[in-house]
């Protein structure tokens, strides 16, 4: 998948066999409307040869490797950042069926519609070795967990936008098939005063300095699934009956007891597992104040999957469990449980001075995320 020579290409000095793709279509997508990075121009020399800059202070150092199908560019019309993604081919998956019906009118009104969008297809002018024929353009979202929660409402926003936005998919009859952690995103423009960089987030996209990172209470931000390489669209039989009919051990999640067990699974349990192991892991395990969530997220997890609810049973659950949370509660720090509990208590008072000056601002406990406000940030072209 590499070049070979490690040794010359030890700072990222030459393109990696993965990121050629990139560089010999980078004039056609410029002709499309999208200007990648200048580390993917024909002609592009690395910025720091002759020069005592350091390679890793470069922006054109950051090399393309962990997902070589992705890449972020701009769109020229209007400077938007976006993200280029080489879809699988029909014969290789469901994941150009999914995003569109995902992305249909119909579908894009309903606001339980936690889909990330698609703006854009192009057809690659040949086919890759494996047989991809188009490029799809989508918004640019960054990780959901890298930003700190700072408040119990600010978590129950987080869950109310994942249940249901995965409730949607399942009453669409679509299954995600791999609701794992990373498969959860978020807009970036709310918590980020300019766009970050696609591999360094601490870093601005144009490396002009550093991220500078807001609050989910003061901005309320939306959260998407993405991936749709394993997902599919099932008879409705599938869903309502809990047929078991998937082979185990697709998807990122390894701990699904039906995997374990090697048994037949029903792919709608197994979503409602992976999405209640991500709250179980990223909550329930490593954040104070959030117990309120504990009995459903161990429903939602059980090991006999026909004792799950649904996630039509999820969300009514937790609108239930919410309605009962009073004001302080969803005001109330969820510090992670590594900070020592003495600290903790001892930041209290200044956690819930802040509170106040956002009571004072009339700023809800829960964030409200205002959909019209998403991916609408336009920037420069970064890349010219």
């Amino acid at each position: 998948m590499f070049n070979d020579n490690s040794e010359v290409n030890l700072y990222n000095e030459k393109l990696w066999t993965c990121e050629l793709f990139w560089r010999d279509h980078y004039d056609w997508l410029k002709s499309k409307g999208y200007l990648l990075r200048p580390r993917f121009h024909p002609d592009w020399v690395p910025s720091w040869v002759g020069t005592s800059a350091r390679p890793r202070g470069c922006e054109d150092s950051q090399s393309q490797l962990l997902i070589p199908h992705n890449l972020d560019a701009i769109r020229v019309a209007d400077g938007k950042p976006v993200m280029l993604r080489i879809a699988d081919a029909p014969s290789i998956s469901d994941e150009l069926k999914i995003g569109r019906i995902v992305s249909s009118k119909d579908m894009r009104s309903d606001p339980r519609n936690h889909c990330i969008p698609t703006y854009d297809r192009l057809e690659i002018p040949k086919a890759t070795d494996e047989g991809k024929t188009c490029i799809v353009v989508m918004p640019y979202l960054v990780a959901w967990d890298k930003v700190d929660f700072q408040t119990v409402g600010e978590v129950i926003d987080f869950c109310s936008q994942v249940f249901e936005g995965l409730q949607f998919m399942h009453n669409q009859n679509i299954a995600h098939n791999d609701a794992k952690n990373n498969n959860i995103m978020m807009d970036w423009e709310p918590l980020y005063s300019h766009p970050p960089h696609f591999h360094n987030r601490s870093m601005r996209m144009d490396w002009k300095g550093p991220s500078e990172l807001r609050n989910r209470t003061l901005y309320p931000v939306r959260y998407y699934f993405i991936d749709w390489d394993l997902s599919k669209q099932y008879d409705p039989i599938i869903r309502t009956n809990r047929v078991p009919m998937r082979y185990p051990g697709y998807g990122g999640d390894r701990t699904v007891p039906e995997f374990k067990r090697n048994e037949l699974c029903n792919p709608f349990a197994v979503d409602v597992y992976c999405l209640g192991n991500v709250i179980r892991q990223k909550f329930i395990e490593v954040r104070r104040n959030v117990g309120f969530l504990r009995d459903l997220i161990a429903d939602m997890t059980h090991d006999d999957p026909m004792k799950r609810p649904t996630m039509d049973e999820v969300v009514t659950r937790f609108e239930e469990i919410r309605k009962k949370l009073s004001w302080w509660k969803l005001r109330s720090r969820v510090s992670d449980k590594t900070f020592p509990l003495l600290l903790h208590r001892l930041y209290s008072p200044i956690h819930w001075i802040i509170q106040l000056t956002y009571i004072l601002r009339w700023k809800p406990a829960i964030p409200k995320h205002s959909p019209q406000h998403s991916n609408t940030h336009t920037c420069s072209l970064l890349y010219q």
